[in-house]
């Protein structure tokens, strides 16, 4: 990847021609800042924690347009990069010892860099992004369904696919209705470097808008390891439509297939997602949303997915815009568990979100 990475500089630099300077144009740059917050209330039965308040993103950042082809940017997330899950040992005849665990948790609002990514624009038609990058898997969606800071879309939501990589990505949009993008990155993240495997991700998507207020999309990624650990091929299907009719409402839906979850052969992961919204006003939007998540396991395969977050998901609301930039919004959040041991969620948010 580090030798992929070299050799998409030296081509930046070669066909760029850092050398020529274009003295009509002036760099210029401009803040980013995100911030998505919540109160919630867990009216689930027999819940014990009723009341929380959380945020879901605090982004800041900075974005810099060097020359008319060349900008960076650079953003730095709240997270959560120390964890420590549950620890347990037991004996030769598989019976649990007793242990302690003194290590601690990293801050729940760790600042951490998400991206930082160099961008050139040789000509209209093309796009080049090198660094910590966004991937384009659900971006198409995310930004269809307008509402990131109530709930993540499927793939993200679900299968819990982080945003951002390292390496780089190519778009390429020859028509106005027509686009595909090729990405090739680490495949770990944003939180961590190559690991010790020099594994990579493979994806690609194309788009095609044949008619006025009609989106599709097609996405596919491919991810294989060495590591004896993940000994199957990971690969996931994606296919998206929506349609917006004269910005008064709009609806989407979307289908994600991955096969071979966390690379274990035979544990697959699957659903749809259905979305869409009214405006009501100028200021107030009625959304809704229904998600169905499934999953299956072949031939006794190794479990490392818990079946019990399996389910239907509803999330619906209204939201309030008082001015560009900041919306507030009351909304419903409910999970119905595949498994019937398990009570109906019901959740009730008061959201907020701002950006700069």
């Amino acid at each position: 990847m580090k030798n992929l990475f070299i050799t998409f500089l030296l081509l930046f630099i070669t066909l760029n021609g850092f050398s020529q300077t274009d003295t009509s144009f002036k760099p210029y740059g401009k803040p980013i800042i995100q911030v998505f917050g919540n109160f919630d209330y867990n009216a689930t039965k027999d819940a014990q924690k009723k009341y929380s308040f959380w945020f879901g993103r605090a982004h800041f950042g900075y974005q810099q347009q060097f020359t008319k082809q060349i900008s960076a940017k650079i953003i730095i997330d709240m997270g959560r990069p120390t964890t420590v899950g549950t620890i347990a040992f037991t004996d030769s005849a598989g019976h649990l010892l007793n242990t302690t665990n003194n290590s601690k948790e990293g801050s729940y609002y760790t600042m951490t860099l998400k991206f930082a990514s160099l961008e050139w624009k040789p000509n209209k038609i093309i796009t080049m992004q090198a660094g910590a990058i966004l991937q384009n898997h659900y971006m198409t969606q995310e930004k269809f369904w307008g509402y990131r800071y109530l709930a993540e879309t499927f793939q993200d939501r679900y299968y819990k696919i982080p945003s951002s990589d390292l390496g780089f990505i190519t778009y390429i949009k020859p028509y106005e209705k027509f686009g595909f993008d090729f990405a090739l990155t680490n495949g770990e993240g944003f939180r961590f470097d190559q690991d010790a495997y020099g594994d990579v991700k493979i994806a690609s998507g194309i788009d095609f808008n044949p008619i006025k207020g009609l989106q599709t999309r097609v996405f596919y990624d491919y991810t294989k390891s060495k590591n004896p650990l993940k000994p199957a091929e990971q690969q996931l299907f994606s296919a998206f439509a929506g349609y917006k009719f004269k910005e008064k409402f709009r609806i989407g839906a979307e289908y994600n297939y991955r096969k071979n979850h966390l690379n274990i052969a035979n544990q697959d992961l699957f659903g749809y997602s259905i979305y869409g919204s009214y405006i009501i006003s100028k200021r107030i939007e009625y959304f809704a949303r229904f998600d169905q998540l499934m999953s299956n396991k072949k031939n006794n395969a190794i479990q490392v997915w818990n079946y019990n977050a399996d389910g239907k998901a509803i999330i619906t609301g209204l939201q309030y815009s008082p001015i560009s930039d900041l919306n507030f919004s009351l909304n419903y959040q409910g999970f119905m568990p595949k498994n019937n041991d398990f009570n109906f969620q019901h959740h009730i948010l008061f959201s907020f979100a701002y950006k700069l």
